[in-house]
């Protein structure tokens, strides 16, 4: 991953063959954060602890480029400063930026 600022994220596709594979789009925005996973920890009758994830981990973007569309392209991974792992999938959730 090249090294990015923290208000920038990519969009890449990664197929089986770099012919599908559409052109990496970078997005420079108003503001990119990440959230953690939030988990809930209940204890069994036996006494074993039992944790549940109750809020998934995001990455929240809000000011997107003017004209950006998400059906510009059909991306499989977001990478960004961010996350953990400098990147992720892509989930089919969209929200207006």
């Amino acid at each position: 991953m090249s090294q990015q600022d923290s208000n920038t994220i990519r969009l890449e596709g990664r197929y089986g063959s770099a012919a599908d594979e559409p052109e990496p789009l970078t997005l420079r925005c108003n503001l990119v954060t990440y959230r953690d996973a939030a988990f809930k920890e209940t204890k069994g009758a036996d006494g074993s602890v039992m944790r549940s994830v109750v809020e998934q981990p995001s990455l929240m973007v809000s000011g997107l480029p003017t004209g950006f569309n998400p059906a510009m392209g059909d991306w499989t991974h977001i990478v960004s400063s961010l996350l953990p792992n400098g990147e992720g999938g892509t989930s089919q959730r969209h929200a207006a930026g």
